[in-house]
């Protein structure tokens, strides 16, 4: 009989956050448990890494692998349409804890996972996870809604849609960063919904003697994006940290590292204890570019004109501004030009029409996809751009011969786009997916060109040589995602105080598959993390 295994999640805990935190004794129970584990860091793929980064620990393998990009998919039928799901959909590989036979597993609350068939024990996924939409479903189904009738809902999720099922998505407006207040209540719900999460998870622990109990505290991921600014160095929200009075993420961590301390205090004396992060946080170089730089870039590139936040190149730039108050789509909204008037579609209209993505400002472009060379598919990480073939994505479009010299010049565009405010390059590189326009390898990701921002330029304006300046532009969410998370193992034969070198996001996977009595399938690609004093990581 195995040890029982904790597995939990700090989803998007920055390691250098951390691993400082600890240092400076500011988070007394972690600093405990990493006197008594081993520690590494894990390094998750570059790209997609905010969609794939729990889809690989969940899975074990790569996107190529598993034919999954994450919860959303351009559809490839002609009608230029995006498709964003509550949920990963784990078509040709189930997570790891579905696998083993005769395990009892209790899993709660992970990041765009749905229920699953193999599993014996309970799934309770969507009480309050950092996603634009959350799926609630329940087995057994009653469950979930016993626990909210003890212990409350999510305090920060307001919005609750039902879906033709029965099942419920819920989210949140993400509110502005600009107002102190705001984010002060902000950290209260935060703070207490870790607080209710911790009871939660200990009434499951009470319930019996779990194989594996697997959760996740999505609060210090929501801490991260909407309080960077008010914790970290940040060049242009310098007098807003000062004004807080505080440091608003540290106080989110403290809270969930006494949830941490109460659970593992709360769990038998032989489990085995895992506290990971399958990615982690940074000052954010990812949302703007994405979202707003790169649709309207290819945009000007496309027609010539510009729809959104255009500054004529000529004028000074303006200093950066603390005096925005509405929500971010609202404030992006208002500065569209009058062209971008006519030619995008309103948010409201996309709001009221149910579409999860209105508050994106690369989805107002869609109804101009049909007639442009090529467009900025909407993400939360990579940029990426999808070129308009005849005869592929519609009946007009670029021929499908001149795809190789269209991504070439594409290139050289994107290429040009710098921070207004440096001069700094914004892409350190453009991969190109795909050779051949009409190849449909289902390997492969939708998007022709993969776009890689550079790490360390955060700015709220832009410009291009040719197709002038974007912005300036209020901040969507300060703190974006790394691809590097961290795992900390305690138990019978992981060495005290130990740190290994960098392992592998699908190399946690099979470590805890392995510490549940299962066997690692040949689609997981990694090995169990070695035990013993100066553990390395398994041939």
């Amino acid at each position: 009989m195995t040890a029982p295994v904790i597995a939990i999640g700090l989803d998007a805990m920055a390691p250098k956050l951390l691993e400082r935190w600890v240092e400076e004794g500011k988070l007394p129970h972690l600093a405990r448990l990493f006197g008594q584990g081993t520690y590494a860091r894990q390094a998750n793929f570059g790209l997609y890494r905010v969609e794939n980064s729990w889809l690989t620990l969940l899975q074990g393998c790569s996107p190529e692998t598993s034919h999954e990009w994450g919860h959303q998919d351009y559809k490839d039928d002609g009608g230029y349409n995006m498709v964003e799901r509550a949920s990963y959909q784990f078509t040709k590989y189930p997570p790891f804890y579905a696998l083993p036979q005769g395990k009892r597993v209790a899993i709660f609350d992970l990041p765009l996972t749905r229920m699953v068939d193999g599993v014996d024990g309970v799934q309770l996924l969507g009480w309050g996870t950092e996603v634009n939409q959350i799926l609630r479903q329940s087995s057994p189904p009653g469950l979930m809604a016993q626990l909210i009738a003890k212990h409350g809902r999510h305090p920060l999720y307001d919005t609750i849609t039902n879906a033709d099922d029965g099942s419920e998505t819920l989210s949140y407006r993400i509110p502005s960063l600009y107002n102190s207040q705001t984010m002060r209540e902000v950290r209260d719900q935060l703070v207490t919904a870790a607080g209710q999460r911790t009871a939660i998870l200990k009434d499951l622990m009470a319930q019996e003697r779990w194989d594996l109990l697997l959760a996740a505290y999505g609060e210090i991921h929501t801490a991260g994006h909407l309080f960077w600014h008010l914790s970290q160095p940040h060049a242009l929200f310098d007098r807003m940290r000062e004004q807080a009075g505080g440091d608003f993420l540290l106080d989110v961590a403290q809270a969930v590292d006494r949830g941490v301390g109460e659970l593992v205090a709360a769990a038998p004396a032989d489990t085995q204890i895992f506290i990971f992060s399958p990615h982690g946080m940074r000052s954010n170089t990812l949302d703007m570019s994405s979202m707003l730089f790169l649709p309207e870039l290819i945009y000007r590139w496309s027609t010539g004109k510009p729809a959104l936040c255009y500054q004529d190149i000529a004028e000074p730039i303006p200093e950066p501004s603390l005096g925005y108050s509405r929500h971010w789509r609202e404030e992006v909204w208002g500065l569209r030009t009058p062209h971008g008037e006519q030619a995008l579609e309103s948010p409201l209209v996309q709001s009221e029409r149910g579409d999860p993505l209105d508050w994106d400002p690369g989805n107002w472009f869609r109804p101009q996809w049909a007639g442009m060379r090529a467009f900025a598919l909407p993400g939360y990480s990579e940029g990426l751009i999808r070129l308009n073939i005849a005869g592929r994505d519609g009946p007009d479009g670029i021929a499908p011969q001149d795809f190789t010299a269209v991504c070439d010049e594409l290139r050289a565009v994107v290429a040009g786009l710098v921070d207004a405010r440096t001069g700094k390059p914004l892409a350190s590189k453009v991969l190109q997916v795909r050779q051949d326009a009409m190849d449909n390898n289902p390997d492969q990701s939708p998007a022709d060109l993969m776009v890689q921002w550079r790490e360390g330029v955060v700015t709220d304006v832009v410009e291009h040589p040719k197709y002038g300046r974007i912005g300036p532009v209020p901040f969507f969410r300060t703190g974006g995602h790394s691809t590097v998370g961290f795992m900390l193992a305690i138990g019978e034969g992981f060495g005290k105080g130990v740190r290994l070198p960098v392992v592998k996001t699908q190399d946690v996977t099979a470590t805890l598959l392995q510490a549940m009595g299962g066997e690692v399938p040949a689609h997981i690609e990694g090995a169990a993390i070695a035990r013993g004093e100066g553990a390395a990581i398994a041939p």
